[in-house]
Parts: C-alpha cells; sequence; structure tokens
C-alpha cells in the first residue's frame, strides 16, 4: 500500500500541473477565452535599405532610403573607414528633417574614425529629389574617416533620409543605384519587443510596429480553426483611394488559399484620419483611437499560415500589427484574452461587414470608393 501511495502522490501532482498547464494554456478556469492573440514573429528587417520609391511614392532611380521600415524607422549606416586623398567630397541627397526642417537628426555625416569626432555635417534638404552638395576636405588629407546616415526622427511625415551617390576620390565611390555599397553596415536602434493588450470588446495583442516589411511579407503558422480572425492596425503611411497596398492571404490544410487585398477605402486606411465614408469600408475603430480592425471569416477548414505581404512597388507597407482570433483552440502561439461585453452594436457591425474569405469582392466597391471621395469615373 505505501509503494502505491508512493507511485500515485507523483501522478496525481504531474495530473495537477498538466491541469493547470491546461488553464494556464487557456488563461482562464471553466470554458475557453472566446478571443485568442496570434505570436507573430517579426522577421528581422532593418531601417536602411535600397528603394526605387521617394517619400511621394514616386518610381525613381534605386537609393540609400531609410524608409526601409516606414518614416517611423531610425538608426544609423555607417561606410567602412578610408583615409581621404581628395580636396572634396561630391553627395546627392534627399528626404526631409522633420516637418519644417531644422531638426538636425536626419543627415550625412564625416567621422574622424580614430576620434570619433563630426568633421561634416548636411541635413536632409526638404525635398524628394535628389540634391547635390559638397564638403571641402583638403584640409583633412590623409585623415582616417568614414561617412554616416543617420535618421533619428520617428514621425509619421517628413522623417527620412535619403543617398543616391557619394564620390571621395577614385577608390570611394558609392554609387547606390547599383544596390548597397560594399562594406556599410547599419545600426538600428534595439527592436522594441514588447507588446501592449488593447482592450475592447475584440481585445489584441499588439507590436509597437507593422509586422510587414517594406516590400516583403510575414508569415505566420497557425495550425487551427477560427470563426473568425481580426486584424489590428490596417492603416498605411502614404495612401490615396483605391491604391492596393498589399494582401492577405490564407493558406489552409490541404492547399486552398484565399486572398484579400489591403486597399485604401476598403480594408486600409491612411494614418491620423478619420475613416472613409464610402459604404465599401471595411474597418472599424478599435480600442486604440489609431488603429482600426479588420474582421475576416475564413473557410471552416484548419488554417495552416496566414502571409501578409506588402506591394513590391510601394514605399509604405500597411501596418498590421496584431491578428486576435476568435477560436476554442489551444496552442502553443495562441494566448488568451480577456474581452469587455460586446455591445450589441458592435456585434450587428461585425455580422454586416466581416469580409468572408471564401467569397469574391462584392461588386460596387470601387464605384462606393470613387463617390465617396469625388474621385473621376474610370475610363472605359
Amino acid at each position: 500500500m505505501l509503494k502505491l501511495m508512493l507511485i500515485a502522490a507523483p501522478l496525481l501532482a504531474l495530473a495537477g500541473s498538466c491541469a493547470q498547464l491546461a488553464a494556464d494554456i487557456d488563461g482562464l478556469d471553466g470554458p475557453p477565452a472566446r478571443y485568442k492573440a496570434l505570436a507573430i514573429d517579426v522577421p528581422a528587417r532593418g531601417t536602411w535599405a535600397i528603394l526605387d520609391r521617394d517619400g511621394a511614392n514616386r518610381k525613381v532611380d534605386p537609393y540609400l532610403s531609410s524608409l526601409g521600415l516606414g518614416e517611423l524607422g531610425t538608426g544609423t549606416i555607417s561606410s567602412p573607414s578610408f583615409a581621404l586623398t581628395v580636396d572634396q567630397i561630391r553627395f546627392t541627397i534627399r528626404g526631409h528633417d522633420g516637418a519644417g526642417g531644422g531638426q538636425g537628426e536626419n543627415v550625412l555625416v564625416l567621422i574622424d574614425n580614430l576620434t570619433g569626432k563630426e568633421l561634416k555635417r548636411t541635413a536632409a534638404p526638404g525635398s524628394d529629389d535628389l540634391q547635390e552638395r559638397f564638403w571641402r576636405v583638403a584640409d583633412l588629407k590623409w585623415r582616417e574617416v568614414r561617412i554616416e546616415a543617420r535618421d533619428g526622427i520617428a514621425a509619421g511625415a517628413f522623417a527620412w533620409l535619403g543617398v543616391g551617390e557619394i564620390d571621395a576620390g577614385p577608390q570611394h565611390r558609392f554609387d547606390f543605384r547599383k544596390g548597397m555599397a560594399t562594406g556599410w553596415k547599419q545600426e538600428s536602434p534595439p527592436r522594441e519587443s514588447v507588446t501592449e493588450v488593447i482592450p475592447g470588446a475584440v481585445p489584441f495583442r499588439a507590436l509597437k510596429e507593422t509586422a510587414v516589411p517594406a516590400g516583403g511579407a510575414v508569415e505566420i503558422p497557425c495550425g487551427f480553426q477560427a470563426g473568425r480572425l481580426f486584424l489590428l492596425g490596417c492603416t498605411v503611411a502614404s495612401g490615396r483611394p483605391l491604391e492596393v497596398h498589399g494582401h492577405v492571404e490564407i493558406r489552409y490544410e490541404g492547399g486552398e488559399t484565399d486572398r484579400i487585398p489591403l486597399m485604401v477605402g476598403y480594408t486600409l486606411e491612411g494614418q491620423f484620419k478619420l475613416l472613409s465614408p464610402s459604404d465599401a469600408m471595411r474597418l472599424r475603430p478599435s480600442g486604440d483611437p489609431f488603429q482600426y480592425y479588420l474582421a475576416i471569416e475564413p473557410r471552416p477548414r484548419t488554417i495552416d499560415a496566414i502571409r501578409i505581404e506588402a506591394h513590391p512597388d510601394r514605399s509604405y507597407p500597411p501596418s498590421i500589427t496584431a491578428i486576435t482570433c476568435e477560436t476554442t483552440a489551444r496552442a502553443i502561439n495562441l494566448e488568451p484574452l480577456a474581452a469587455e461585453e460586446m455591445p450589441p452594436e458592435e456585434e450587428a457591425w461585425i455580422d454586416a461587414r466581416a469580409i468572408s474569405s471564401a467569397a469574391p469582392l462584392p461588386g460596387g466597391i470601387e464605384a462606393s470608393i470613387r463617390a465617396a471621395h469625388k474621385l473621376p469615373a474610370e475610363r472605359e
């Protein structure tokens, strides 16, 4: 009997631990939580990238740009060190040093590589077009130097810097039209991995920045069924009605795929503004006044993954900061969220405005957006 008791005690303790673990996974004793946050692993990326769109989203020759994470991105990129052998350094520069300029944070600088002393400085010119500039460096010959491009302004507009080319002598010419120059290294501030809970009838656990890289995509593993998916953010730093800035792709077990456009006036909106009055609008204000949510009804099948991609020809990626799933599933990548009581009008809005991912876009969307924004009718 003693042996049985000695064996049973650890088993009972293990069973209790498993029960507690299940409760911890679900987050509640009793019925499972209605809403759960889906974990998003943000891909590593930097502020600085070679882009072919300027701050106004116009097509330009490739250049070194701090718009790799949008205008909110900040950080420094540095050239390899080299000895000065010329009387002047010529370069082309574009971008903005804050609204109205003069902040001294978005700059190109020449640094003494041995002492770290700043030798020359030029701020972003307040123009989306490349401007030619010069540094007179005859008195600095033979010093070991490096060039740094710095973006220190995290704002939604007038907060980026670009460099076209730098000519610091025959051996030290950097032409970013040909891609990232050899040896240049960027140092961005440590990534903020902390998330915050945004309460509401549909709650969210949100990242501090968009999960979608400019011109790229993020793929989020799932492995469960969900009655609804709610995407938070749904804004873009600069976009015009009817512009498509990306897509949400839902991949199901068995290979089926649904694809939903992230279109301004439909499933996307500009930052810091009221929602479009269009009848086509499918966004709802969230607990964060600067973020909206989009409701999607996926197929009644296991979702393998959700892929959110940015349009490759847009400078600004769509801002998606969280995904909340309405599901009874329990999984390591799902975190229960406490929801506030759902007002009847909110429930009714979700029922009426949720996008069925298996259905084609309803007719009249484009016409509705054009009418709401007083855009001319499309020519046949």
